[in-house]
């Protein structure tokens, strides 16, 4: 790339590098321009160009995308703090641990250190406004072109810019909008996940870090930078505001620190009083699905760090194509001024330069607040973390034990590799102890309250009630639980107790089994690991078995639909290596005279994706290449084919029947409208009639169908089989549960629920349960795998009608003629967070009755 030459009159400013090409003479066009978009190769290329011209801007890499790109993060500071820039992180990782720390030395750290400020950009890629404004924020504090003295402000400040927090997303994005150009089809919706596995569902996974974007903005919050205030500005509808900025909705997280909302409160207002003072209208505060309850988004996870968290919403286009918003289309509500709305916006043309401004105007506004306050947000820093430490509120947990004796110790080992990298710290007893008069063996987990990310333990491991009400407010879980999920047992400790226990600066993963030299070796079915390693064998042709009752061995008793392998030297040589990454356990077996078992061959599966970019269907791929399991896409002109002979298992994951069926919502439903015509032809529709009676072949002739959550009653209606959704017709005021934790009753004898606890834990959100009856004739049947109890059905979260789901099916295992309908009532893949619900999925994959 030819770089610029620096100008004579750059070399009189005080810092040695001005930058000289602005974002339109690098592009041709100016920044939000209508119908021109710059994608994330282009920016990637622009910030290069910066960091070469500018003394203020330094570009780094942080990771790398799903799909093989550089993510990069911009550093925009003084010349002077970027010679410095470990000193000021290391001042900002140390004001995070209040521990050994003065608050006379806490002062003293505040007035060297600089606030850091973390921005992320287009996590949701549709949402492009802010990937562009980025580039022309960059620009202005790089030259200084601010309303205020940029050289003053980037002294007291670090701004952190992640110009694209989804580079994969933004560049499919960009090159869908650029190839429908000038079409019926412009600023269209894409037919696919703009993330590879999660969609619009990225911002979801700061409880997992199941995805190395989220890893590496996970990483820069709270590894590496330990940022004061993260600020992730998204996109919201066309018609109503046209900014959102904090404050948020009531009720607060009790568990978050004051500070916290007050300083959001802070920032809020004073982009709200800037944007007002430069003629922007529309901006609204305390509004829409702005939830201060923490639910495990980029943005609330920052809170619970105790960093200053928040996200902004802007009024969208389409894509980077003008609308035209006519005043009779506003809500009513956004006509009117109130003290939460207090200029409201006629309405008219909305462009995506519109979005650039006002996103520019409120970048801004934050730089300038933080280096304002800059001593009260290092100190404050330092204050919640100690808070956090030294004062424990009634009612509030001691600490947390995980048991060292698990039925699943390989998902045990997953669920501290979350904690941990969440920054929890974990500590491991080196001698059994008594805590709540519960007797803990050595080698017990104990994670203390009492540390500086307090709030996150707590709402990861502690039981949140919330505070009175129906919680419409909830945009998504109710509560997480994250061991419960994983189907890992562990304790809330409510006493003061001590004992003999080590800090751990790793999870401490045991030494690899060494694998018997017997005739046969035993996979343990409780693991999800040994399915990892029963399908890496299955692909190696080994000969797998499963057992159809329990199998004991070497004094221990094993579940029924344990693996059985015959230990040939192929399976001698890859099983050291699949023991070492899976963690699993392996038994010794020299016969198996008087076994009841099955001989297994490798799934061939398919798993269908719509063309409407399901989050589910993004979520199950996830979790099939997670664990190794093969698998081929099929689209709906694939599912109207001949399937036998060419799948065993074909997957559904949770999809609206509508949809799956025709391509649309039900008439008059939400996204109905907006489907018709909206795509071109090859993506629209759904599997039709013909898809339906292709798949009642397949199961007909011996095939297994796989439905999840809300996908299910769609193949019972058309199948008619035994079975139906028992909350169909039911109104929010007589069952509603935002997503929480039920109970399920298992029958772990039968084929779908081989390894299970007698008692698991699934996540309901907007789920299914099901009725069954006896069937009409030969041709069906049914079996419950699972069910919901009598009473007591919330694990944790919250429920309002829980009497509806008493004794109702959660889990079905549907005969029809030859075939198999497997109906599992909720997401038992949910996030990749649920491993405890796995098995069932698992299970359907590997059934029987297929081999």
């Amino acid at each position: 790339m030819t770089i610029r030459p620096v100008c004579v009159a750059a070399l009189l400013l005080p810092f040695s590098l001005q930058a000289q090409t602005s974002p339109e003479e690098f592009f041709g066009h100016p920044m939000g321009a209508d119908r021109q978009l710059v994608d994330y190769h282009q920016i990637q290329a622009y910030f290069e160009q910066l960091d070469e011209e500018s003394g203020r801007v330094s570009v780094t890499t942080i990771g790398e995308t799903t799909l093989g790109e550089e993510m990069i993060m911009a550093i925009i500071t003084s010349e002077a703090n970027m010679a410095n820039l470990d000193r000021y992180q290391e001042i900002s990782r140390r004001l995070s641990d209040p521990r050994g720390l003065s608050p006379e030395e806490a002062r003293q750290l505040s007035q060297e250190g600089k606030v850091i400020v973390l921005m992320t950009h287009g996590l949701h890629a549709s949402e492009i406004g802010t990937s562009q404004g980025v580039l022309e924020s960059a620009y202005k504090l790089a030259t200084g072109d601010t309303p205020f003295d940029s050289e003053e402000i980037l002294d007291d400040v670090i701004l952190l810019l992640i110009p694209v927090a989804n580079p994969d997303g933004q560049l499919m994005i960009t090159n869908w909008y650029r190839e429908y150009l000038d079409t019926t089809y412009e600023g269209g919706p894409m037919p696919w996940l703009y993330h590879h596995y999660a969609g619009h569902d990225n911002n979801r996974d700061g409880i997992a870090n199941n995805l190395i974007e989220t890893r590496a903005i996970s990483r820069v919050l709270w590894h590496d930078w330990f940022p004061q205030i993260y600020d992730d500005p998204h996109q919201m509808g066309k018609i109503n505001a046209r900014m959102f900025v904090p404050q948020f909705l009531d009720p607060a997280d009790p568990n978050i620190h004051p500070l916290i909302f007050s300083g959001i409160d802070l920032i809020g207002a004073k982009m709200a009083y800037d944007l007002q003072k430069a003629g922007f209208k529309g901006v609204v505060h305390d509004a829409m699905f702005a939830s201060a309850w923490w639910k495990g988004t980029l943005t609330s996870n920052a809170m619970v760090h105790n960093t200053t968290g928040l996200f902004t919403e802007l009024a969208s286009v389409n894509i980077a194509t003008p609308v035209y918003v006519d005043p009779n289309e506003i809500p009513e509500v956004y006509t009117k001024q109130t003290l939460r709305f207090t200029d409201p916006w006629p309405g008219g043309w909305w462009h995506l330069r519109d979005i650039v401004d006002y996103l520019l105007n409120s970048t801004m506004s934050l730089v300038e607040l933080a280096a304002l306050h800059k001593e009260d947000w290092l100190y404050n820093y330092y204050q919640m973390g100690r808070d956090a430490v030294e004062v424990r509120r009634p009612g509030d947990p001691f600490a947390f034990v995980i048991p060292a004796q698990q039925r699943d110790y390989p998902s045990m080992l997953r669920t501290l590799e979350m904690l941990d990298f969440g920054g929890a710290e974990i500590h491991q007893a080196t001698e059994a102890f008594v805590a709540d008069g519960m007797n803990f063996p050595e080698g017990s987990f104990v994670i203390h309250t009492a540390q500086p990310f307090r709030p996150y333990v707590l709402n990861i491991l502690g039981e949140r009630r919330y505070p009175g009400g129906v919680p419409t407010n909830l945009q998504d879980n109710a509560s997480h639980a994250l061991p419960m999920q994983m189907g890992v047992a562990f304790n809330q400790i409510d006493e003061p107790f001590e004992a003999p226990l080590e800090l751990l600066a790793g999870i401490p993963y045991p030494s690899a089994m060494t694998p018997p030299s017997t005739a046969y070796v035993v996979l343990n079915a409780a693991e999800n690991a040994a399915y990892a390693v029963a399908f890496a064998l299955l692909q190696q042709n080994a000969d797998v078995y499963r057992s159809t009752g329990t199998v004991d061995v070497e004094g221990e008793q094993l579940l029924a639909g344990s693996f059985i392998v015959a230990n040939s030297s192929q399976v001698q040589d890859a099983l050291p290596g699949l023991l070492e990454e899976w963690h699993a356990s392996v038994h010794g077996l020299e016969d198996m005279n008087g076994l009841e078992s099955v001989a297994m061959r490798l799934p061939r599966v398919g798993l269908y994706q719509s063309w409407r970019s399901n989050m589910d269907e993004g979520w199950t791929r996830f979790v099939f290449d997670d664990f190794g399991i093969p698998f081929t896409t099929l689209h709906n002109a694939d599912v109207r084919g001949n399937l036998n002979g060419q799948y065993d298992v074909i997957v559904f994951a949770n999809e609206n029947p509508s949809v799956i069926k025709t391509g649309l919502p039900e008439p008059g439903t939400s996204g109905y409208a907006g489907g018709l015509g909206a795509y071109p032809p090859e993506y629209d529709g759904g599997i039709g009639d013909e898809g339906v009676q292709a798949l009642e072949e397949f199961v007909a002739g011996g095939g297994i169908l796989v439905a999840l959550d809300n996908a299910g009653p769609l193949f019972a209606q058309e199948f008619n089989l035994p079975v139906r959704n028992s909350l169909e017709g039911l109104s929010a005021s007589e069952f509603f549960v935002p997503t929480s934790l039920l109970r399920l009753e298992v029958d772990n004898t039968t084929p779908i629920g081989y390894g299970m606890p007698d008692e698991a834990a699934a996540m309901f959100f907007r789920s299914v349960a099901y009725t069954t009856w006896l069937p009409p004739s030969g041709d069906w049947d049914r079996e419950v795998v699972a069910s919901y109890p009598d009473e007591n059905v919330l694990l944790r979260g919250w429920t309002s009608g829980e009497e509806q789901l008493a004794r109702r099916a959660a889990v079905v295992d549907a005969g029809y003629v030859d075939g198999r309908v497997i109906l599992i009532g909720f997401r038992t893949q949910h996030r990749g967070q649920t491993h405890g619900t796995y098995k069932f999925l698992f299970n359907a994959l590997l059934y029987p009755e297929m081999n």
